[in-house]
């Protein structure tokens, strides 16, 4: 060990030996032992205890997910039978020829077992297994006969109680115009089969329960157990969810028993447990040897405690005199600020990090205008107080964590540390020319104006190194000084240029929008299987008198900042509408247009007065519009979005998700919305041929969307690879620039009269 190491240890014995008894020291010695031994057995027990929550945890989430899917998979085939007495309904006579249509296991599906039809009396008129009674199904009729007029067209009952078909569900629909009954046996064998390797362990189970309580099959351990069997409910503790059919009178529980979920710690606890009982010897092991070496040291070195004590003092002394030494040396006098020597310090260490971090950093440089003048006219103490009062707005002015510092004189220095963009560091400078261009009043009795010429250097782009950073903002700074004095200016002269675009596009957005600058470009949504167009999608680009054609990615954040995208997002809506209604005129077959909707629209009470004021002026049908929302619009101010977004699905509107897997979202939020597409981020899309994980992902997203009877849309498509990739993962609508780039409504219009999308594969 080291001697710089070992002296402070020394030290610290010295003291404890100086201040604790020799009759003390074993008994503290003891305690301090046992309290590292109390903290060893409370880490592990505090660590083996959040296992077990997380362990809780995810099988409550993942009880929830299976109950979700079981529910919906159930309510489809359940479902069916609707259908299937739609068809009984338009047969008429089921005993003609065509009454073969009615047995379903005719048409491939397995669930349902065999299939009847009665009259509005209730006798049997078809029978697929051709009996002459089916006892089951006639008690449902009974007792749908005696039924109110309102009561739910479809009836479950309850599977036979001989034993013979334990899993056969009878289900009962009324034909429309109350003309008779369709009924069925449902397999809930057959279907719970395909959930028999879910693992829930062994005392994990699946139940299938009617509303009213009456237990109908139960899944446990892979095993299928009658209703009549099943537990009435389930045992104390247990980690149940519940999902309850949509206008079906059944109930799907999944249950799993917390014990086996948490049994599968047992190993690692113990492993736990035994890890802490043996750091609890080596701790107590150790503290007996350090209680008696202190005792010994205590012993040898008790005469020299008064000498210790006394050069203790003189090196705090020491000390104190080294901080305030440094801090005279590291502070600027006047201002308080870091000086050149702290600057250079902490920025060096600022910019060793940036370059791990790989973020953008500014560094600006600040001059007073006239300072000389100030200070020869009205005295060295009126200068003195402005340089404290530039100092102070300076420091107010920026982040907590930047780096402020004055380099001497009327020079100042500010390090911005990871900004987003160089629009930021432009308007952050901006805001600084102003602020320490406004009067500074009562110094000594006098107000005082000046302003700072400000140079700006950009890491990396304009140095790595600080000194190369301070060479070129002052050369900005310089320059600034040649053409006028009090504003800024970026070392490299094209971000010049950008922030004079971003000035000049704000300035001019509001007569923009009034003068007709904006155009709507319209990208098509093709169905995978031909490649028709079944909708297009609105994109807005500015027409700038000046610049040409602008895209959204220069100005719509523009308008998000300046409070402009509510107008612009009106004058989409009606642009779009008028489109529509011209495209109707021209005789161009017509498909919906999505038009994208900002978070901050969402929460614009005037939101659904836009959009039906809009329709009812050009005549157009709600149906022919589609909203497209990011996640994050959902999540700000939700309760605000939930309105506005019901209202507008009242008033006939559909709904997509955009950029879908880049947020938050999850299956409780897509039902609580009224969602009817979702959209596949890009980001998912562009490597999906060689990242398992996005292909897994792009999988995982159809298959739960087209369970939760939703529309996929993949958009970003740029390859023939792609594009295969998502037929054969179920996709169902695709947009890209490999399929057709945005372009104006007068080449879409051929596109439209075509209805499909021509091109040679690349």
């Amino acid at each position: 060990m080291p001697a710089s190491a070992s002296l402070p240890i020394a030290t610290l014995r010295r003291r404890v030996l100086s201040l604790v008894s020799p009759d003390a020291l074993l008994p503290v010695t003891c305690v301090l032992g046992l309290v590292v031994v109390l903290s060893i057995w409370a880490f592990y027990f505090d660590r083996a205890e959040q296992e077990k929550t997380v362990a809780r945890q995810a099988a409550i989430t993942s009880s929830e997910n299976i109950v979700l899917i079981v529910a919906t998979n159930l309510e489809e085939v359940l479902g069916r039978a609707t259908l299937y007495a739609r068809i009984a309904a338009s047969e008429g006579n089921a005993s003609q020829p065509t009454a073969f249509h009615l047995n379903p296991q005719l048409v491939g599906d397995s669930a349902y077992v065999r299939a009847a039809v009665f009259d509005a009396a209730g006798a049997l008129l078809y029978s697929s297994a051709n009996h002459d009674r089916e006892p089951e199904l006639q008690q449902l009729v009974a007792r749908a006969g005696d039924s109110t007029p309102d009561a739910p067209r479809m009836t479950i009952g309850r599977p036979a109680a001989s034993g013979k078909y334990p899993w056969r569900l009878p289900v009962l629909v009324r034909l429309d115009g109350d003309r008779g009954y369709y009924g069925a046996m449902v397999d809930l064998g057959y279907f719970l089969g395909s959930y028999r390797n879910v693992d829930l362990g062994p005392e994990g189970r699946i139940e299938i329960v009617r509303q009213d309580g009456a237990p109908l099959a139960l899944m446990q351990g892979g095993i299928l157990v009658p209703g009549r069997e099943m537990a009435t409910a389930p045992a104390s503790g247990a980690i149940v969810a519940r999902e309850v059919l949509a206008d079906i009178p059944i109930r799907v529980t999944v249950m799993q028993d917390p014990a086996v979920v948490l049994g599968r710690l047992d190993a690692q606890h113990e492993a736990y447990f035994l890890r802490a009982g043996g750091y609890s010897l080596l701790v107590l092991v150790i503290t007996l040897g350090i209680a008696a070496g202190l005792w010994q040291q205590q012993r040898l070195h008790s005469a020299v405690a008064v000498s210790e004590q006394e050069k203790q003092r003189l090196i705090a002394q020491l000390e104190q005199e080294k901080s305030r030494a440094l801090a005279l040396a590291s502070q600027d006098h006047l201002t308080g600020l870091a000086n050149r020597r702290m600057f250079q310090e902490m920025a060096s260490a600022e910019l060793k990090r940036a370059r791990r971090s790989r973020n953008l950093y500014a560094l600006l440089f600040f001059d007073l205008d006239r300072f000389k003048v100030i200070n020869d006219t009205l005295g060295h103490g009126v200068g003195d107080q402005l340089l404290k009062a530039v100092a102070a707005r300076l420091r107010g002015a920026v982040r907590e964590y930047d780096l402020v510092a004055r380099l001497g004189g009327d020079e100042f220095v500010v390090l911005l540390s990871e900004v987003p963009s160089e629009d930021f560091v432009a308007q952050l400078a901006g805001k600084l020319v102003q602020g320490l261009s406004a009067v500074y009043p009562n110094l000594d009795g006098h107000d005082v104006e000046t302003s700072p010429s400000v140079g700006i250097a950009l890491y990396p782009r304009d140095g790595q190194q600080l000194d190369a950073l301070l060479l070129h903002a002052d050369q900005a700074m310089y320059s600034v000084k040649a053409r006028g004095r009090g504003f800024f200016s970026f070392y490299d002269a094209s971000l010049n240029a950008s922030s004079a675009l971003h000035s000049e596009l704000a300035a001019r957005f509001r007569t923009a929008i009034q003068d007709g600058e904006f155009c709507l470009h319209f990208q098509p949504k093709l169905t995978l299987d031909s490649l028709q167009i079944v909708g297009l999608e609105a994109l807005v680009r500015w027409r700038h008198p000046e610049h040409g054609l602008i895209f959204p990615g220069d100005f719509i954040p523009l308008a998000e900042e300046q409070d402009f995208i509510a107008p612009l997002g009106r004058w989409i809506i009606d642009a779009v509408c008028r489109q529509l209604a011209q495209w109707r005129a021209d005789g161009v077959p017509l498909v919906p247009v999505a038009i994208n909707v900002s978070a901050r629209q969402l929460r614009d009470e005037r939101l659904l007065d836009d959009f039906t004021g809009a329709l009812a002026r050009c005549g157009v049908a709600p149906g022919l519009i589609e909203i497209e929302l990011t996640e994050s619009s959902l999540i700000e101010d939700a309760e605000l979005a939930q309105r506005n977004l019901d209202a507008l699905a009242g008033a006939g509107i559909r709904m997509a998700l955009d950029d879908f897997g880049t947020g938050f979202s999850g299956l409780s939020r897509l039902k609580q919305f009224p969602i009817h597409t979702v959209k596949i981020d890009r980001s998912f899309i562009r490597d999906i041929r060689n990242d398992t994980n996005d292909a897994v992902i792009v999988a995982s997203t159809i298959s739960l969307a087209h369970n939760l009877g939703l529309t996929v849309v993949a958009e970003g498509v740029e390859t023939k690879d792609q594009l295969v990739h998502l037929k054969a993962a179920g996709c169902d609508q695709v947009q890209g620039f490999y399929l057709q780039r945005p372009c104006a409504a007068a080449q879409i219009a051929p596109l439209l009269h075509k209805r499909f999308i021509s091109f040679q594969p690349t």
